[in-house]
């Protein structure tokens, strides 16, 4: 009878041992497969804001492929041109916001075609 329960005591460790042990080699093999993607890096974006009849911040530096959103907080109309006529918002009334994506390196000079004296730069690098 001492034999009967010894092997019915190896015969459950056995088991048990199988069922900790599975998981275990299954989750190291899962882990050492293929790496899921990084997601994705955001687009890089910057935001300009328009109050006080200026740029703020007036001059900036971005990295090309880089967005930067103007927002006029004005009660006044604006516009953001290009002096180069690259880009051109058209009018911006409070609240209203326009974006351009940067692709080439350069200096972009850019100012208020309603109140010339508004003046930015953008460097892109």
């Amino acid at each position: 009878m001492g034999g009967y329960i010894q092997a019915k005591i190896i015969k459950v460790l056995s088991l048990g041992l199988l069922l900790l042990t599975v998981p275990l080699i299954f989750g190291i093999a899962c882990y050492g497969s293929t790496p899921s993607p990084a997601p994705a890096p955001a687009s890089p974006a910057t935001q300009v804001e328009i109050s006080g009849f200026a740029f703020k911040p007036a001059t900036i530096t971005i990295a090309a492929g880089a967005t930067i959103t103007w927002v006029n907080k004005d009660s006044a109309t604006h516009t953001v041109t290009a002096r180069d006529g690259q880009f051109d918002s058209g009018r911006l009334s409070q609240g209203d916001t326009f974006s351009y994506t940067f692709t080439q390196r350069g200096t972009y000079q850019y100012y208020c075609t309603i109140h010339p004296k508004m003046t930015g730069t953008i460097t892109v690098e």
